[in-house]
C-alpha cells in the first residue's frame, strides 16, 4: 500500500525529570532505573503495535517531557529504533524536523553528540531565566551557566537549530529581570524562542503558595510589559513571532509544533501523550477527526501500553471548525478562509460571521485578504477572541 503523503508529526513523551519544577503539572517524576527500564519496555511495545503507523509518512518528530537527557541515550535510541522500524524511514536520511527536549542539568556533551548521531537535528534547551535566583525560586535542577554551557556544547556536537524556554511572570521577577534574559539569550547562537507567560496550575508548589499568600506575582501590567518587552527584543534581534508564544529567524519555525496550530494530524506515543488524526479525504464530517490521549497513570500504561486511555472522543463538525478557528488563531498569520473551505466545505466568514464581526467592532481581530488575525489588542486579550468560536 502506498504511504499517505499527507504526513503525521510523532511525539514521544519521557516522563522523568532530575527533580519537579514548582510551576510543573506536566505528566513527569523521578523513578529508578529500573522502573525507567520497564517504561521504555512498554513505549517501544506501543510503537511497535500500532499498525496504522505503517501507512503514514513521518513529518516531524518530537521527544519531549518530562525530560528525555534525563534518561540514558541508549533508551532513546530504543525508541528511534521502534520508529523507524514500524513507520519505515530513517531518521538520519528523512527530510524531517528532529526535534529532543533537553534540560542544561543533564544535557552531557557525550548526550548531545549521541542524539546528533541518531539524527536529531533541532535541540529545545529549557532555560526558563538567566537568573540564578529565579532559577532556585523556580525549582529548577540548573543554573545559568549551565544553560550556557550547553549551547556550546549543542554547537560543538553539530546543532544548528537550537531553541530556548524562557518564563515571564514569575514571582519576584522584575521587568528588569526579563530584558537581562533576553539579552543573555539573543547573543547566542539561537534559532527559535518560546517565551510562556506563568500560569499557576492547580496541585503545582506554587498553587500551594498562591493559597497560602506566599506567590509574589507581578501586577498585570507589568506581566503585559514583560510581554512586549520579550516580543520587542526578540524582533529587533532578528526574531519573528510566528505564534503567540514562538519567535523564530527566518526558516526556522518549528514544523512539529505548528502542526497542533494549522489542525494537521499527529501521533503520541508514552505516558498522557495525545493524537490527533483526521482522514486525508475531504471535506470533514462528523466524526472524521479524533482525539485520543494515554493514560497519566504510570503503571496503568505499563500494563496496557497504548490501549490506556484517558480520553477517546470523535468531533463533532461544529467542534472541529471551532478547533480550527481557535488554535489557528494564535498563529500570527491567523487563518485561511481558502483552507477552512478545503477541509469544511463552507466559508468561516459565513459560519462564523456574527462572531467575526463583533470581533472587529472590538479592534480584536483583522482581515487581510481571506486571512482572519489576531489585531495587536487582539494578543492581550486572546482568550476572549478565541472564546467566540468554541
Amino acid at each position: 500500500m502506498q504511504k499517505d503523503r499527507q504526513g503525521i508529526g510523532v511525539y514521544v513523551h519521557i516522563p522523568f525529570c532530575v527533580q519537579k519544577c514548582r510551576y510543573c503539572d506536566f505528566c513527569s517524576s523521578r523513578e529508578n532505573a529500573a522502573a525507567i527500564g520497564r517504561y521504555f519496555d512498554a513505549l517501544v511495545a506501543e510503537i511497535r503495535a500500532d499498525a496504522a503507523a505503517a501507512d503514514r509518512r513521518v513529518a516531524s518528530l518530537y521527544v519531549g517531557g518530562g525530560t528525555p537527557s534525563f534518561v540514558d541515550a541508549a533508551q532513546i535510541a530504543r525508541v528511534v529504533a521502534a520508529l523507524e522500524a514500524r513507520y519505515a524511514f530513517s531518521l538520519r536520511d528523512a527530510d524531517i524536523e528532529a526535534t529532543i527536549e533537553v534540560n542544561p542539568a543533564s544535557a552531557m556533551a557525550d548526550k548531545l553528540a549521541a542524539y546528533r548521531r541518531m539524527g536529531f537535528n533541532r535541540l529545545s534547551v529549557g532555560c526558563q531565566s538567566t537568573d540564578d535566583r529565579l532559577l532556585a525560586l523556580m525549582g529548577r535542577a540548573h543554573r545559568a551557566a549551565d544553560f550556557f554551557a550547553t549551547v556550546d556544547a549543542a554547537k560543538a556536537a553539530g546543532f544548528e537549530n537550537i531553541s530556548a524556554d524562557v518564563i515571564f511572570g514569575l514571582p519576584e521577577q522584575h521587568l528588569a529581570d526579563v530584558a537581562a534574559t533576553m539579552r543573555d539569550l539573543l547573543v547566542l547562537p539561537l534559532t527559535h524562542l518560546s517565551a510562556y507567560s506563568l500560569i499557576v496550575e492547580p496541585g503545582t508548589v506554587f498553587d500551594r503558595w498562591e493559597r497560602e499568600g506566599r506567590l509574589a506575582l507581578p501586577p498585570e501590567d507589568e506581566e503585559r510589559a514583560m510581554y512586549e518587552t520579550v516580543r520587542r527584543m526578540a524582533a529587533d534581534a532578528g526574531m519573528a513571532p510566528y505564534e503567540i508564544a514562538n519567535f523564530a529567524r527566518p526558516g526556522y519555525a518549528s514544523r512539529h509544533n505548528s502542526r497542533y496550530w494549522s489542525f494537521e494530524p499527529y501521533r503520541g506515543y508514552g505516558l498522557g501523550a495525545a493524537s490527533f488524526v483526521r482522514p486525508a479525504a475531504l471535506p470533514l464530517g462528523d466524526g472524521d477527526c479524533r482525539r485520543f490521549a494515554n493514560t497519566s497513570d504510570l503503571a496503568a500504561y505499563g500494563l496496557a501500553p497504548g490501549r490506556a486511555l484517558a480520553e477517546d472522543h470523535r468531533l463533532f463538525l461544529a467542534e472541529a471548525k471551532g478547533d480550527f478557528m481557535f488554535l489557528g488563531l494564535r498563529r500570527t498569520a491567523g487563518v485561511r478562509d481558502a483552507v477552512f473551505q478545503k477541509l469544511f466545505g463552507a466559508s468561516f466568514f459565513e459560519e462564523y460571521g456574527a462572531a467575526i464581526a463583533g470581533l472587529r467592532r472590538q479592534g480584536l481581530v483583522e482581515v487581510a485578504g481571506d486571512a482572519l488575525r489576531l489585531s495587536r489588542r487582539g494578543y492581550d486579550l486572546a482568550n476572549q477572541v478565541f472564546m467566540a468560536f468554541v
